[in-house]
This record gives structure tokens, sequence and C-alpha cells, in this order.
């Protein structure tokens, strides 16, 4: 598995846009907590209303909010992650180097766990930047870390690399259907706006459906933790439900990539 990663890390170290996109991905990671408390010092120092409410005692770095309020921000960023595997995957197809590689021995098999290992790769390392993005904001921000509870909520990071695990698989399931980079990611743009817009259609008895399509199934690992600041209930847990949805696309989008690899003239 190690040398089928470094071959295909091999690949993609020679692609300008591989870099750029991590680096842009990593810059925003870092900064976001940054510009929420910046943000919370403008509406201090503007005197903006919160009915004498100081907008910095909001608790959107503290533990335990921390882990939740970050992880469901980061989701929105899977994007950048995601074009790396389409442009990883789709030059392959481009120049012939799949074909190549099996032509030099290797399996189609071993194709697919070289892409998994990198979009798995991609993953972990998302996940341990943000897991030490959330440690260093809730150690600076809390207010009180001898009452605080570190790790209570910190589920939602494991959530977190989850829901970009399996995001990252679907992007890789996409290229592999159409092949070339730019129309993969007009579906892969497409494709979310699409899932709400079938919803609309479903009668009120029957909307308990659309949350079992493959991105609202990913988006629920992680509810929208906000409307608790003014004092709405959410969901503060990951649904187990959730998860087994999510494994369960995770599982079908893989044996299909393989599928299509075995039954395809490559």
């Amino acid at each position: 598995m190690l040398k089928l990663l470094k071959i295909d890390l091999k690949k993609l170290a020679n692609y300008r846009a591989f870099w750029v996109l991590n680096i842009l991905y990593g810059f925003l990671i870092l900064s976001i907590p940054i510009s929420v408390i910046e943000f919370l010092k403008w509406l201090k120092a503007s005197g903006v209303d919160f009915d004498r409410f100081d907008p910095m005692k909001i608790p959107v770095l503290h533990f335990p909010d921390v882990w939740q309020n970050i992880t469901w921000v980061y989701s929105f960023l899977k994007i950048f992650l995601a074009i790396v595997v389409v442009i990883s995957v789709s030059n392959e197809f481009s120049y012939k180097t799949v074909r190549q590689n099996i032509i030099d021995g290797m399996s189609r098999a071993d194709f697919l766990i070289s892409k998994l290992s990198t979009v798995l790769l991609l993953s972990v390392g998302s996940t341990v930047l943000v897991f030490l993005t959330g440690l260093v904001s809730g150690l600076i921000y809390t207010s009180d870390l001898a009452d605080a509870s570190i790790l209570e909520g910190s589920e939602f990071v494991l959530a977190y690399f989850l829901d970009l695990f399996t995001y990252l698989v679907f992007a890789f399931f996409l290229t592999v259907l159409f092949k070339r980079s730019a129309l993969t990611v007009f579906m892969l743009l497409l494709y979310s706006p699409f899932e709400y817009i079938v919803a609309a259609f479903f009668p009120n008895n029957l909307e308990f459906i659309t949350e079992y399509f493959p991105l609202h199934a990913i988006n629920n690992l992680i509810e929208i933790p906000f409307p608790r600041y003014i004092f709405r209930e959410i969901q503060d847990y990951v649904s187990f439900s959730a998860v087994a949805v999510v494994l369960f696309y995770l599982c079908l989008f893989i044996y299909v990539i393989y599928y299509k690899l075995k039954s395809s003239d490559l």
C-alpha cells in the first residue's frame, strides 16, 4: 500500500494545482478562527447592540463548542481537496498513465488502492490539521480552562474525517464516470443543488427519504451548531444512523469504482 501511495504522490508532485489547492486549503483552515475573533472584536468596537451583551462572550471557539463549530464550517471547504482528487484521477485517463501502469504490471485493484491511499492521506492530514486548529483555538479563547472539558465533543473531528473521506471518494467516483476534470468538477458542484431541487418535489410525507440522498447523508454527520446561540435546540452529537448511512455510501462508491475500472477499456 505504501509503495502504491509513493507512486501516486510522485505523479501529483509535478502538478502545480496540487500544491496551490492544498496550500490554499491549509491557509483557510488556519485563518478562519482568527477571522471569527477579529469579526467579534469589530462588532464590539463598533458598538453593535446585542442588548448590552458583549459579542466576545459568545463561546464560538470555546470548549466544547469549538469542535462542532469548526468542523461544520470546515466541511464547506472540502471542495478544494475534491478538485485535487479530480485532477489526480482525470490526468490518469487524459495522459493514459493508468493504461501504461497496467501494461507495466499494476492491476486495476492496485490502481484503485493507490488512489484511495492518496484520498486517505489527504483526509487524515486535513483531520489532523483541523484537530490541532480546534485544540489551539480552544486553549487560547476558552475563558476558564479549569472547568472546561477539552475533548468533550471532539467526536465531531472523527465525523469530519468520515465526511471528508466519503466526499473525496465520491469525487473519485464521478471522475471515473466522466473522466474529464472540467466536466467532473462541474457535475460535483451541480450535484448538491440538484439533490435539493429533487427534494423540493417530494410530498411532505416522503420528505424523510431525501435525508438518505448521498450528499444529504454526508452533511447530516455534522448538524449546523450556531442556532444554539439564539437559544434554539440543536443536535449536538453525531448520529449513529447518519454514520451508518454514510458508511453504506462509502462502500457503494468504492465498489462501483472498482466495477467500472474492471469492466472499462482503459
